[in-house]
């Protein structure tokens, strides 16, 4: 298949795109800007790109498209542009040129608090299946990834003693990323799969505290001391680091650890048939 990946210099983007040529598909990238190779970039403006007549001459050659942007911190008219309004119109073109169209979402998004991210995350999914009856929404639990920014935090404070974690936090089901980008491609490819919202999570449920501690135990470290910080004083504290340019979670990437992060855990099996990767082989993968 010859398969648009919009957001395709992202975390989860690259690793979809990486994972998609590896299984012999052609892959065009959607990015901001097209790169130094033109015939596998398609220059997207998310903020302007919001009606479907905009996508239709970009999809004449192309089979199907995988959606992959996620807008983290910005205003809200940005996130609302980049989750709902983009993905709705780029759904409806799909819908009319009749391609598979597949969602990438978040998890728990019904119970999460009525942030910008979150709700123009819960307003994207309504209007993508609005628009494109067929479409699929996946929704990853936390991803673990090398190259993902939030993973080489919480790799950093697995090497520390002592672990200084938000109090106030919910279940998470970690899944790698590997594993998320062969489903999505399973699921793209899948007739039976149109239509279907399917929860991207691991095996394993746990707290954040036991992932960070699963890390550190895989790298042949002794369990931790685990001092819990209050989340208001943590948000105060994260804040003032940022101010001050020191690297660290968002304030943003707080709020998503307040709700849960879990799921049906038999839907990667029954899709992959086979069982996504533990935690603890989670360092071992490929790079």
């Amino acid at each position: 298949m010859k398969i648009l990946i919009v957001g395709g210099n992202g975390f989860i983007g690259r690793h979809i795109s990486h994972t998609a040529i590896k299984q012999g598909h052609q892959v065009v990238r959607g990015v901001r800007r097209e790169k130094m190779e033109p015939n596998n970039t398609i220059a997207c403006d998310l903020l302007g790109d919001v009606i479907s007549k905009t996508w239709l001459p970009r999809l004449t050659n192309i089979d199907a498209v995988i959606n992959c942007v996620d807008v983290l911190r910005a205003t809200k008219q940005v996130m609302q542009a980049a989750h709902c309004d983009a993905p709705a119109a780029l759904a409806s073109a799909c819908a009319e040129l009749k391609k598979p169209f597949l969602h990438v979402s978040a998890l728990g998004l019904n119970h999460a608090a009525d942030t910008p991210y979150f709700t123009t995350k819960r307003d994207g999914e309504d209007a993508v299946r609005a628009a494109h009856s067929g479409a699929i929404i996946v929704r990853p639990s936390l991803v673990f990834g090398h190259d993902s920014p939030a993973t080489q935090l919480l790799l950093m404070q697995s090497n520390l003693p002592v672990l200084c974690l938000p109090a106030e936090t919910k279940a998470i089901a970690p899944i790698h990323v590997d594993d998320l980008a062969a489903l999505c491609l399973s699921l793209i490819g899948t007739v039976r799969a149109l239509g279907c919202d399917v929860d991207a999570v691991g095996s394993k449920e746990c707290t954040v505290a036991d992932y960070v501690q699963t890390l550190r135990t895989a790298r042949g470290h002794p369990r931790a001391t685990l001092v819990c910080v209050p989340n208001r004083w943590m948000r105060m504290g994260l804040k003032c680091a940022a101010f001050c340019g020191a690297r660290t979670i968002t304030p943003e990437a707080l709020d998503m650890m307040e709700h849960d992060h879990t799921g049906d855990a038999r839907a990667f099996t029954r899709w992959m048939r086979r069982p996504p990767a533990a935690i603890a082989a989670f360092q071992s993968l490929a790079h």
